[in-house]
């Protein structure tokens, strides 16, 4: 039994941020982040056996969590894109944005889902593209796609306010 604690324990301390940063990425809330991760926890702990015997337990993880947060956005009613833009927040003028960083969060927040989940997952978690392919249950070419897409949606948002709209 030891053993399996030991297992346990390793397996998550080594994944308690990406679990975190992936919640809190998909349903913008701290409070609702830190309510998955902890459900992650204890659904891992459920089916310890089956997971640290999976192939890609990593990758499997990383699905519940995709999975939770996307229930608990539907329970909740709560998309990201409705709470930009009640914080009022104009792309059109820089001077609501302190800085790029501000910035680029903005764009990310206002991609679809699986474009915002892809970035997440390639530039933030390092996944590769197999394993997004994996979580997202997609092939990898809709994986490379949507990357695409959400780069150039950002990169075009970020060139418009910085230029405040002049070509």
């Amino acid at each position: 039994m030891e053993t399996i604690i030991n297992r346990y324990t390793e397996f998550i301390s080594g994944l308690k941020d990406t679990i975190y940063r992936m919640a809190l990425n998909l349903v913008g809330d701290r409070a609702d982040a830190e309510d998955i991760t902890q459900d992650i926890y204890e659904k891992v702990w459920r089916a310890r056996d089956k997971i640290l015997s999976h192939d890609n337990p990593r990758a499997y993880v990383c699905r519940m969590t995709r999975n939770l947060s996307i229930d608990r956005l539907r329970q909740n009613e709560r998309y990201i894109s409705k709470e930009v833009s009640q914080r009022g927040i104009d792309l059109d003028t820089t001077s609501d944005i302190n800085d790029i960083a501000e910035l680029t969060r903005i764009c990310i927040s206002r991609l679809p889902e699986k474009q915002r989940l892809t970035i997440h997952m390639r530039d933030v978690e390092g996944f590769d593209i197999d394993e997004i392919a994996h979580i997202m249950d997609i092939d990898e070419t809709s994986v490379r796609m949507n990357l695409s897409r959400a780069r150039k949606s950002i990169r075009e948002e970020i060139l418009k306010a910085i230029n405040h709209g002049v070509k």
